[in-house]
């Protein structure tokens, strides 16, 4: 058995939908408008008990829903070479090599370090819209925006249980977070768990 096409994820189609499970980026193109493509190899049965590596191109397009695992829309941009998805996509498929179908939807599932601790101390709460920025008050260049989920575990020093409207700005946090940021000034990215730790 090929074991580097067996860590590649699976393939399978149901009616008019193929779903790929834990399939690898092997490359990634995004532009501007929300658009582009990956290319993500994953593993197809074969003879003799083989497992052979396949490719397969994934077109992105504006009505392609794009998030990681927890829900939290992901921008095109922040898919790279190396990074694991599950995918669901059309069962039109071209005849190119390697060929293409349209996304209907990726879920990015890891990066090459799935996960990240920032402790940093909070500058601002935003409780209506799911954020905690940490950093320098006056430099903008330090700090990052973390968004809030529902799997978002909150504690205090004690490891009780708060919620987001508990933190207050001067607070000094440890988070634990994806290892995927935006772009943006500030960066932003998903913890997964805070504590307040002053």
């Amino acid at each position: 058995m090929n074991n580097n096409a067996q860590n590649k994820g699976t393939i399978t189609q149901s009616g008019g939908v193929i779903r790929f499970e834990n399939a690898l980026v092997e490359e990634a193109f995004a532009e501007a408008g929300g658009t582009g493509y990956i290319v993500v190899s994953y593993g197809v049965h074969a003879k003799n008990n083989m497992i052979n590596a396949e490719r397969m191109r994934l077109n992105i397009s504006r009505r392609t829903r794009i998030a990681d695992r927890f829900g939290v829309t992901v921008n095109p941009r922040e898919i790279r070479k190396g990074m694991r998805v599950n995918a669901a996509t059309s069962s039109a498929v071209t005849k190119s090599i390697p060929p293409q179908s349209p996304a209907y939807e990726i879920v990015v599932l890891s990066d090459a370090s799935p996960m990240r601790v920032t402790t940093g101390r909070v500058v601002k709460t935003d409780v209506p819209n799911g954020y905690l920025i940490t950093g320098s008050a006056n430099d903008n260049n330090s700090r990052i925006r973390f968004n809030i989920s529902r799997a978002t575990v909150i504690t205090d020093r004690s490891c009780s249980r708060i919620g987001l409207g508990d933190i207050k700005p001067g607070q000094t946090v440890r988070v634990e977070h994806a290892n995927l940021q935006t772009m943006s000034i500030p960066p932003q990215t998903t913890a997964f768990r805070i504590t307040v730790i002053s």
